[in-house]
């Protein structure tokens, strides 16, 4: 038989959905409908020209809108030319922190879509050459290694060769099959620093040295000067004699891209876009090449007296002789300060054999607590031995039993042993911990679900599940981040969906448990009220309460408390980012309870609008990202949105009307939103 072959044409513009956007992002926000714009009208950059297919006024003013143009920039032939001294390229990216450390934060950034647009002219052109530049060192173990590409057949053989968590990885790795590529290129070898601890590489460094130590570069991504790419590419006596020729090279126009893309900045690049970590491998690999020679000079042989892995801006020395790991060391210093890089000294760490970090020891102990305390089991009633998880058997539902039995203490005691013992912190683990919860509760559902008489277990269950929350909640409220608060929120979203279908629980039951997450949220939210750091962490939160439905829903005080609005005075008391205007306005929709706040949000708004002059207004990426999903908003009044579009010359009436009544959204999804889907989708991009 004839297998079929299937192949997935991959668009140059899947840059958009891949490569630009960090992965600490509401639910709600995407950039599928901006890439379905961009290909259902063939815009494209070439050069200094923008240009689209389709004859339509009403879409040359969309845009200009987008794009960052004022209303009097003229279109010829469905054309835009971008004037010569190039500065019309050069936007304002939006900035935004999420937490990071106890007392420190992280500012990650989206790109205005004119500076996306260029992305994808400029992957789509030097991709050959990025693959070129990535694969010079020997070092390092995430590196872009081809364009992925995809082709399967449709056959059993297909399903066994898919990557078995292919919905948990961050990068299509080299010679696996994926459903859906989630990065322009395929990584080789490691697509998650975890990862490595596991690896055969590892473990043969470990037989064949006696000692490893781990550094990594301090503040990497904000240090590095945006002209360096040249020099690593090109040396740096080359760029200096020849500084107009330069610029004209690949390194030349990759820095004047990141450079127009983040507002003609050259000190730090801008940090959370996979673009980001390819333009500093790019750099590292030079570097990596240099200490090698350097090394050799001195008489140390790679693989023979040293071994180096470099995963990003962490590094992983192996090595015997501590004169070895000090030559090592100082040569990289010299060579990061070429760069104008250095090493981060209170972070390297010591490992002697055996060579086994507190978090896989923290990692093995973990797996076995919740395998021995979250056991969900299928029993035989006259052997009371537990059943494979998969065996099917040909028992009839009267000859099994099952056993649901979960204690929260227990876990909690055990956990914060285990914590104390290996020495690790709480942020360390959590990602993993909470990851094997999740893989619990969809055991302890598909065991749940194929019962046939559950009046006789949907107590046993209900306790079990309240036991579990109790304790997720436990972790994850120790270390809120944007990572364990999607992990979390997946936890919620299953129990939520599951418990709401009929027949799985009475209704008490079921309020029981929606009544848990209610409070659970609610203590966090208390707890850590929103700010400018913690935002996003507390937007999944909110999404996550809407799930529950209008018996959980927050009041108008409580709202306003937690995202210090003062429904009083009517007022904001701090600036709310795009992000939080967005799912703000989500979660409120158009219900009447919420009239005041809805009020102060649109009043808020419209200071953001007005205290940017027109010319920063159509090149500030807030500003756009914000303009387009308000105009497409369901629960805002039009005369609202025309106000809006006055701050950008649009006062024909036709034209508004025009703009006002283009269907479907931008970059929020308003309405028929998956959490869960969204939530496994966000799981499949996570890098770190």
């Amino acid at each position: 038989m004839k297998r079929k072959k299937k192949q997935i044409k991959i668009s140059k513009e899947k840059v958009v959905l891949s490569d630009i956007l960090p992965f600490e992002l509401p639910a709600t926000f995407s950039n599928r409908h901006f890439y379905n714009f961009l290909v259902t009208n063939k815009i494209s950059v070439d050069g200094k020209i923008i240009k689209w297919e389709r004859d339509d006024p009403f879409l040359d003013v969309i845009i200009k809108l987008l794009f960052g143009f004022c209303q009097g920039k003229e279109v010829r032939n469905r054309q835009i030319k971008i004037e010569a001294h190039n500065d019309e390229f050069k936007t304002i990216p939006f900035n935004y922190k999420i937490s990071h450390k106890e007392k420190d934060y992280r500012e990650l950034v989206i790109v205005h879509p004119k500076s996306q647009l260029q992305l994808i002219e400029f992957y789509d052109k030097y991709k050959e050459v990025i693959l070129y530049y990535c694969n010079i060192s020997p070092f390092s173990i995430r590196r872009p290694h081809k364009v992925a590409k995809f082709t399967y057949f449709q056959d059993r053989t297909h399903l066994k060769n898919l990557a078995h968590d292919h919905e948990h990885k961050s990068a299509e790795e080299f010679d696996k099959e994926y459903e859906n590529l989630k990065t322009f290129f395929s990584y080789k070898d490691i697509s998650n620093v975890y990862k490595f601890y596991e690896s055969y590489k590892y473990h043969r460094s470990e037989k064949k040295y006696n000692r490893m130590f781990k550094f990594d570069i301090s503040k990497c991504f904000d240090s590095i000067y945006s002209h360096t790419i040249a020099w690593a590419l090109l040396t740096k006596d080359v760029v200096k004699d020849n500084i107009k020729l330069s610029n004209k090279t690949f390194a030349g126009r990759f820095d004047a891209l990141m450079q127009n893309l983040n507002y003609a900045e050259t000190n730090g690049i801008v940090i959370g876009p996979e673009f980001s970590r390819i333009f500093a491998e790019l750099i590292l690999q030079r570097i990596d090449l240099n200490v090698l020679n350097c090394l050799k000079a001195e008489g140390l042989e790679f693989k023979t007296h040293y071994e180096i892995f470099r995963y990003v801006d962490d590094f992983f020395v192996f090595y015997n002789e501590d004169s070895d790991k000090e030559k090592i060391l100082d040569t990289y210093r010299l060579q990061l300060k070429e760069y104008k890089l250095y090493i981060n000294d209170s972070k390297t760490v010591l490992f002697e054999k055996p060579i086994i970090t507190g978090i896989t020891i923290a990692k093995q102990n973990i797996a076995k607590l919740l395998n021995d305390n979250l056991s969900f089991k299928i029993l035989k009633k006259e052997s009371e031995k537990e059943m494979p998880q998969d065996d099917e058997g040909d028992e009839e539902e009267g000859d099994r039993e099952y056993s649901f039995y979960v204690s929260s203490n227990k876990l909690i005691t055990r956990f914060k042993t285990i914590i104390k013992e290996t020495g690790i912190s709480y942020k360390d683990i959590l990602n993993y911990t909470l990851a094997c919860i999740d893989r619990k509760v969809a055991k302890i559902i598909k065991i749940y679900a194929g019962i046939e008489d559950k009046n006789a277990y949907e107590l046993k269950v209900a306790k079990a599940i309240l036991e579990l929350l109790d304790f997720t909640f436990f972790l994850y409220s120790v270390s809120p981040r944007v990572n364990t608060t999607i992990k979390l929120c997946m936890i919620l979203s299953k129990l939520t969906k599951f418990t709401r279908i009929k027949g799985n629980f009475n209704s008490d039951l079921r309020h029981l448990i929606y009544k848990q997450i209610y409070d659970d949220v609610f203590l966090v939210l208390r707890k850590n009220r929103s700010s400018k750091h913690t935002q996003v962490e507390t937007l999944y939160l909110l999404i996550a309460l809407k799930e529950l439905g209008r018996e959980y829903r927050l009041e108008e005080f409580l709202l306003g408390k937690y995202f210090d609005i003062n429904i009083k005075e009517e007022k904001c008391l701090y600036d709310l980012n795009y992000f939080t205007i967005t799912v703000l306005l989500f979660y409120i929709e158009g219900k009447s309870r919420y009239n005041k706040i809805r009020e102060i949000i649109k009043t808020h708004i419209t200071h953001k609008f007005e205290k940017v002059p027109l010319n920063k207004r159509i090149i500030t990426t807030e500003l756009v990202f914000l303009l387009f999903d308000l105009l497409s908003c369901p629960y805002l009044d039009e005369a609202f949105k025309k106000n809006l579009l006055v701050y950008y010359d649009i006062t024909d009436a036709s034209q508004q009307n025009n703009l006002l009544s283009r269907k479907g959204y931008w970059f929020t999804k308003w309405s028929d939103f998956d959490f869960g889907k969204e939530l496994e989708a966000k799981r499949s991009q996570e890098v770190y």
